[in-house]
């Protein structure tokens, strides 16, 4: 029997906000239908059996051919889980599917994963090495937690917590410790998608706070709230480049769901991508010179990398598993 999907989530489709399908679970397939649907009920169900999880062997290093490594999600292994590939999207392996697991990122030395992973209406915040050995929960909370990162000095996560009447952006310590919500309490707001400016002083996310999604930036502790799209589509997904300059985001104004990059003020917003097919959740090479995302314009979703001024994309993962939330190895 599929999990029911929060209220949030049809909400949210019905707005027309395509993008947020990845977290709601309400796309054919995706990765985030069982994580995302897992907002705590009035009360918890009997459990059920799951499929077994996979027996990991610690795994030799990557090679990084194709210019580093690539952490993504996919259901490849029957249940979804955090992979990791080359940057050419050769030697891919799995890492985790101990529990339905997602939103992967690395910490600042590449060595460790941070991800979710979520059972039994818990949510796990992780982090894992590489090789898939030494898995360490940081936080728990009958809760829906998304999308955590660390700061790039390694001292805090910043990560999505649903307190069941909004979306709160949210941020502790790399122990779990001190979790604080840094937006403000507002019914039904959803903030989402964060991203460390590489100072590590600012935040960039996305909220619907104005009526729509919109990118706003916002200093570490939550003050000097900014919009800097100011747009009637929908904008989501933002990503900061390594030099701090620019950023990455989604946004369906064109009418598809394209990959555009602005300065990091908010202006000169350029289109990256040019195809009637989704595309979605840009993330940055560590030398910021390339950009993988996700893209159906294959008929699956599939993780493709192109060029920081959008030329020569080419698909680097071929599995018919939805494959989805790229990360950048730094």
């Amino acid at each position: 029997m599929s999990a029911r999907k929060p209220a949030w989530a049809c909400a949210i489709t019905a707005a027309g906000l395509a993008s947020i399908l990845l977290m709601a679970g309400c796309a054919r397939g995706s990765v985030a239908a069982t994580r995302a649907a897992q907002a705590s009920p009035t009360s918890l169900p009997a459990a059920t059996s799951s499929p077994p999880a996979a027996t990991l062997t610690p795994l030799p290093t990557l090679s990084g051919s194709g210019g580093g490594v690539i952490a993504f999600s996919s259901d490849r292994s029957g249940r979804p889980g955090i992979w990791v590939m080359n940057a050419d999207g050769s030697d891919a392996r799995l890492v985790s599917d101990a529990q339905d697991s997602g939103f992967p990122s690395f910490s600042p030395d590449g060595r460790r994963i941070l991800f979710v992973a979520s059972a039994n209406y818990m949510s796990h915040v992780t982090t894992i090495g590489m090789d898939g050995s030494d898995a360490q929960r940081v936080l728990s909370r009958n809760r829906t937690m998304t999308s955590p990162h660390f700061s790039p000095d390694g001292s805090q996560i910043v990560l999505i917590y649903h307190t069941h009447a909004y979306f709160s952006i949210s941020v502790m310590g790399p122990g779990g410790e001190d979790l604080r919500p840094l937006t403000i309490p507002v019914n039904a707001q959803i903030n989402a998608s964060t991203s460390w400016s590489p100072d590590g002083t600012r935040i960039v996310f996305s909220s619907n706070r104005d009526g729509n999604n919109e990118i706003y930036v916002m200093d570490a502790d939550g003050s000097n709230v900014q919009n800097l799209t100011r747009n009637e589509a929908t904008d989501y997904f933002p990503a900061w480049s390594p030099d701090g300059s620019q950023i990455a985001f989604t946004s369906d104004r064109d009418g598809h769901w394209e990959i555009y990059v602005m300065n990091a003020d908010g202006t000169s917003v350029r289109r990256l991508t040019e195809n009637a097919s989704r595309n979605w959740g840009a993330a940055w090479s560590p030398d910021g010179t390339r950009l993988a995302f996700v893209s159906e314009r294959d008929g699956n979703s599939e993780i493709y990398v192109m060029n920081a001024d959008g030329s020569e994309a080419r698909r680097i993962t071929n599995d018919p598993a939805a494959d989805d939330e790229p990360a950048w190895r730094p």
